[in-house]
């Protein structure tokens, strides 16, 4: 989920469990403790694809490792605010903010490592979107408006609760249209004879009404998006083969490992000379204006061999290439029904 999210959730966290005792200390706090698994990113960094990855949403994500790290934290903070608040509060309130994120995390698509170190599959729900504007607005002007609330703790209180009361009924609104686009994806792949062995669907960035399905085989990718507001519209398909053949003869198995575990059933490999281009497309369509694989799935990885070691680059286009104005436009329309 992105930063924002996060920081404003634990900031309702922290005023809840802190605000009486600490006053608007709280809201920093739960703001900082909710964002402690994302410092991953310090070690992992964005640059690094392999890192990124397969270690962002790790370690500092797990449940049972959350729960080891929350002491030292809770003991700290116990000595800097001189017993103010028990240790066990305050090991409450950190556990609730971990899990949280964590959880939160977990209805995304990226996938989150939740059991390591007893397991290390990468889990997600698929309900919703990284960023989802509806989701994260409403809690946003909540929180601005509690940080100019200076002496007033019982109004403070309140807007935290609204807060969590909003992400509370949200994610769970979420549910509902996970059911509605589960039903619509599964009844379009019936009624278009489409030879899937795995399917998900999830929504498209910004929002939870427009959802894309993505069905797979060990041959192809089918996708297609929806709006839950126009459910009549048929689902227009769009096929890619997979080539899977070209991930498992190329001369980078460590890597190509790598991007299985991250996307499969959902990835796809093009051979450009020496260079393995692979796309992980649970993520969804870039650009829905295109319908080739280059340009509709933006963001792929790039593997190759240099000096007989393994390299791998992710291949993400410049800001002149996003046209932000007109994809907002474009996946309005979309909601709207107006166009597929």
């Amino acid at each position: 989920m992105d930063s924002v999210s996060h920081i404003v959730i634990g900031a309702a966290i922290g005023e809840k469990f802190l605000g009486k005792k600490i006053g608007r200390w709280g809201l920093l706090l739960g703001g900082i403790a909710k964002s402690i698994p994302d410092f991953d990113l310090f070690y992992t960094g964005l640059n690094d694809p392999r890192a990124y990855m397969c270690e962002h949403r790790a370690h500092t994500h797990s449940l049972f490792i959350e729960i080891l790290y929350a002491l030292p934290i809770a003991w700290l903070l116990l000595k800097i605010f001189k017993d103010k608040i028990s240790f066990s509060r305050w090991y409450l309130f950190l556990i609730t903010c971990l899990w949280g994120h964590s959880i939160l995390d977990w209805f995304t698509n990226f996938g989150t490592q939740l059991l390591l170190p007893f397991d290390n599959g990468s889990y997600s729900i698929h309900t919703l979107s990284i960023v989802d504007l509806l989701f994260t607005l409403p809690m946003l002007l909540l929180f601005l408006t509690a940080i100019f609330i200076k002496k007033n703790i019982a109004f403070r209180q309140k807007l935290a609760k609204y807060s969590l009361i909003w992400c509370g009924l949200y994610l769970s609104f979420t549910f509902i249209n996970k059911y509605q686009a589960n039903n619509i994806a599964s009844k379009s792949i019936q009624e278009n004879n489409i030879p899937a062995t795995n399917y998900i669907s999830n929504p498209t960035m910004l929002n939870n009404i427009l959802w894309y399905a993505l069905a797979s085989n060990d041959s192809t990718i089918f996708i297609g998006e929806f709006s839950l507001w126009n459910k009549k519209n048929p689902i227009t398909w769009h096929t890619f083969p997979r080539h899977q053949h070209l991930m498992d003869s190329f001369n980078c198995p460590n890597d190509v490992a790598k991007i299985k575990w991250f996307g499969d059933p959902y990835t796809i490999a093009r051979r450009n000379g020496d260079t393995l281009n692979m796309y992980a497309v649970k993520f969804g369509r870039s650009n829905f204006q295109e319908t080739t694989l280059e340009k509709t799935f933006i963001f792929h990885y790039k593997l190759f061999q240099e000096n007989g070691i393994e390299r791998m680059t992710m291949f993400q286009p410049s800001g002149k290439d996003m046209k932000f104005k007109e994809n907002i436009l474009d996946i309005w329309d979309r909601i709207c029904g107006r166009t597929y």
